[in-house]
């Protein structure tokens, strides 16, 4: 049966969700938060429901009855942060203010998170410090099983996504990726629908290449993506997240996780780049604005419309709904955000 949508105005929802945050957080923390949340919703839906995420986040804190972030390390250009079994999200802006300020001060600054109750929308945290002229990259564990290791036969890695946002004169240059070749709800979703996957996502059970999504999974918790691009050189990206995002921030590696999804198991990076330590900030803003310029200058290869570069889509589709002043969001998550909103 399909959920009756409705289309609601931007700022009601803004508001729904920066009271409902605020709640748990500053009122400059759940600003920004929903200021986020709600760009990633403008670029992402309907492949991905950011605002659903946004209200999940929430409910988490509310069932935490006061529990909060504790500080593990905390020095001139690294942050790490125990989530305690809380949403990262709803301090961002706490994060992003400490990255800002440890990176103008060493050039570069990263922060980890352990112990959260995980990460889907991934883009967030690298958008919200190309905002403060920083390049920001962002990265998470991403689950265990989904991605087999170079030549294996068995789900080992998670997806371990990574994003990252560039700011220059024009938008931001901007990515939000699994490094595998495809994330885990596609083909969790060819499997449940039977459609076919692309060439070169995933391996059978033997390590063949396959279209069959069903054959690709081992069990229902774990299954046989490839890494991008499907050999070697995407697997040793693959391995970087998984160490950066496991062992670095005293989190778990895919070698020490519990099967199933457990975000609490999972950890997080986020780095910052302070464009401005290096080189003139409107120069780097300048040469990267006319990169991209001359990118999207070239003739389309045949059949194709455009040479894009990423960001693209996202910002067509995120004008296109400033443009309308609504959202579409079903009636059960807008009556949802009412309720947490106001706490009844």
């Amino acid at each position: 049966m399909t959920e009756e949508k409705k289309h609601i105005k931007i700022e009601t929802v803004r508001q729904l969700l920066e009271s409902a945050a605020g709640k748990f957080v500053t009122k400059d923390e759940a600003a920004y938060f929903s200021e986020l949340y709600l760009e990633a919703h403008f670029k992402k839906y309907p492949r991905m429901n950011p605002i659903q995420e946004a209200l999940d986040d929430i409910e988490v804190w509310e069932k935490a009855a006061g529990r909060d972030f504790a500080v593990d390390v905390d020095k001139a250009g690294a942050l790490l942060v125990d989530c305690k079994g809380l949403a990262p999200a709803l301090k961002v802006k706490y994060i992003h203010d400490e990255l800002e300020k440890k990176a103008k001060h060493c050039g570069i600054a990263a922060a980890g998170f352990r112990n959260s109750s995980g990460v889907v929308t991934l883009n967030l945290w690298s958008d919200g410090l190309a905002r403060r002229d920083m390049v920001g990259i962002s990265m998470f564990n991403g689950g265990g099983g989904c991605c087999v290791p170079h030549n294996g036969t068995r789900g080992f890695f998670g997806t371990a996504p990574m994003a990252y946002a560039i700011p220059t004169s024009d938008r931001p240059i901007v990515l939000d990726m699994a490094t595998t070749e495809i994330p885990f709800f596609d083909i969790d979703n060819a499997r449940k629908q039977g459609t076919p996957l692309k060439p070169g996502a995933a391996v059978d059970r033997q390590g063949r290449p396959t279209l069959d999504a069903a054959e690709a999974f081992v069990d229902e918790d774990i299954c046989n993506l490839l890494p991008m691009g499907g050999g070697f050189k995407g697997y040793g990206i693959v391995m970087l997240m998984e160490v950066l995002t496991g062992a670095l921030v005293r989190s778990l590696t895919s070698a020490q996780k519990t099967q199933g999804w457990n975000p609490s198991e999972y950890g997080g990076l986020i780095m910052a780049i302070d464009i401005g330590s290096f080189t003139d900030i409107d120069r780097f803003k300048d040469d990267a604005a006319e990169m991209c310029a001359a990118i999207r200058s070239q003739t389309p290869a045949e059949g194709q419309e455009t040479v894009a570069v990423p960001g693209d889509r996202g910002y067509a589709k995120m004008e296109s709904t400033l443009k309308s002043g609504e959202v579409e969001i079903t009636q059960e998550l807008f009556a949802a955000l009412k309720k947490c909103a106001s706490g009844s």
